[in-house]
Parts: structure tokens; C-alpha cells; sequence
């Protein structure tokens, strides 16, 4: 479980690096509240700021890089649904008003969001702290330990499809020739062995699971020793003033999207 598939494994520690696992999964469902809350896209639009905030003392640029097209995609999706969904008595063009439009962003404002404080804590945080992290939340020691293994597996998933396709290109397969229907026909033959190899290495991690006498005995040691510190303290405070800000702009209906209906 050594790595992380975000985390660079050579980087000066930043501030938010140094945070006790615990501090980052409670300021990820910080972040999680303050986008949920407001309709309005501005008022969306400062905790997506907040985030941002976030990111930048993280230093984590680079994978926000690698999920630019993915937020792209995401952006024209939500315009395009929830702007013709929803309505509202200012029509703009067809059933798109200018509520449906504001609310469209506000939609994509929160789900952009959300993944890009997932990725800060994927990028901040090694594997095996998030782990330690959970167990020391309360989640049982099988449960973290899944938990933390099915994150660990997602680069692995990834590092098969680049095997399988990097044979494949040996035997002379072209992937970029042809319309995009056909390019994306010929990935699907490597769904079959992509799963394979998959399951093949699931079953040798189980095997030296039970090897190791996983779970033979109910009282775990750990390498890893994890504490709050005076920042993690400080980071939780500053999270909680901001989120009392954000609640009380919401209790106040100050983030209401005025005459919109669904």
C-alpha cells in the first residue's frame, strides 16, 4: 500500500501536506458543505474560491491539470441539463431563463468543486495516512483498510490499460486511425483482458493477505503515528468559521435563486 496515484512521490512538504490525515478529511467535508448549500452562483462561487484557496496552498496545479477535459465535459453537461430543466419566469431563449442558466452554473460550480477538493486530499495525502486516518476516526480496521486499498488499485487499473494497449501497439494495432466510433471500438476488445489481469492480481493480493495472517489477531500495530498539531487546530478553526459564514448566508435565503422551479 506504499504510494499514492496522485501524490508526487519527490515534493517539498507544503503546509497542508503536514495536516493530520483527519484534518484534511474533515475540511474536505467543509469544503463538500459550503458548496452544497447556496443556489446562487456567486454565493457558489466563494466557496469554489475557498477551495481554490485550498489548492494553492496544497500545490496540487498539476493534477488539476489532469482532470481539465474531465471538467470541461462536466461544465457543458450541467449547463446543458440543468439549464433546460429548470425554469424561471425571465426567459432568456426557448425553455432557457436566466434562473436556469444561473442555476446550470451554480450546479457545476458545486460538482467541479467537490472533485477538485477530493483531489487535494488524494493529492496531500499518502495512502497509508489516509488509512491511519480513518482507523482513528472509528472505522474498523477491515473497512479502512478496503477502503484504502480500492484508491491504491485505481493506478494500478490504469497501469494495466497502458500494458495491454502498449502490446497491443507492438502487434500493430493503430488506436488514433479512423473515425472516433471506430477508435472507440477498437478499446473495447481491451475490456477482456483488462479485467483478467485485474482479477488475476485481486487474487494474488488476497493470497498474500492470508499468507500474512491478515486479520488473525484484533489488536493491530501500526508503522505510521499520526497527532494533531497546533496548525491542524488552527486549519479546523479557520474551516469552521467559514462554514458558520456559509450556513448563516443560507439560513438568511441570501443564496436563493429568486422565481426558479424545477
Amino acid at each position: 500500500m506504499q504510494g499514492n496515484n496522485l501524490a508526487p512521490a519527490k515534493s517539498r512538504p507544503t503546509l497542508i501536506r503536514r495536516l493530520d490525515p483527519r484534518t484534511k478529511l474533515a475540511l474536505l467535508l467543509a469544503s463538500f458543505l459550503m458548496v452544497l448549500l447556496p443556489q446562487r452562483p456567486e454565493v457558489a462561487g466563494l466557496a469554489t474560491l475557498v477551495v481554490f484557496g485550498h489548492l494553492a496552498l496544497a500545490r496540487a496545479w498539476g493534477e488539476l491539470a489532469r482532470i481539465r477535459w474531465l471538467l470541461l465535459t462536466l461544465a457543458l453537461f450541467s449547463l446543458a441539463i440543468w439549464s433546460w430543466l429548470a425554469q424561471g419566469p425571465n426567459l432568456l431563449f426557448w425553455r432557457v431563463s436566466r434562473e436556469s442558466l444561473a442555476f446550470g452554473v451554480a450546479t457545476f460550480l458545486k460538482l467541479g468543486t467537490m472533485m477538485v477538493a477530493g483531489l487535494i486530499l488524494l493529492a496531500t495525502t499518502p495512502v497509508e495516512e489516509f488509512f491511519l486516518g480513518l482507523v482513528r476516526l472509528g472505522l474498523p480496521y477491515a473497512g479502512a483498510f478496503a477502503f484504502a486499498l480500492a484508491l491504491r488499485w485505481v493506478p494500478e487499473i490504469f497501469d494495466t490499460t497502458r500494458r495491454v494497449k502498449e502490446a497491443q501497439e507492438a502487434r500493430g494495432l493503430i488506436w488514433e486511425k479512423g473515425t472516433p466510433l471506430e477508435r472507440l471500438k477498437r478499446h473495447l476488445p481491451l475490456l477482456a483482458p483488462i479485467f483478467l489481469l485485474t482479477l488475476r492480481r485481486s487474487q494474488t493480493m488476497a493470497w498474500a493477505l492470508e499468507a500474512r495472517g491478515f486479520q488473525r489477531s484484533k489488536r493491530r500495530t501500526y508503522l505510521l503515528e499520526i497527532r494533531m498539531a497546533s496548525r491542524d487546530w488552527l486549519a479546523l478553526a479557520l474551516a469552521a468559521a467559514l462554514l458558520a459564514g456559509f450556513i448563516t448566508i443560507h439560513l438568511l435565503n441570501w443564496d436563493r435563486i429568486p422565481g426558479l422551479k424545477f
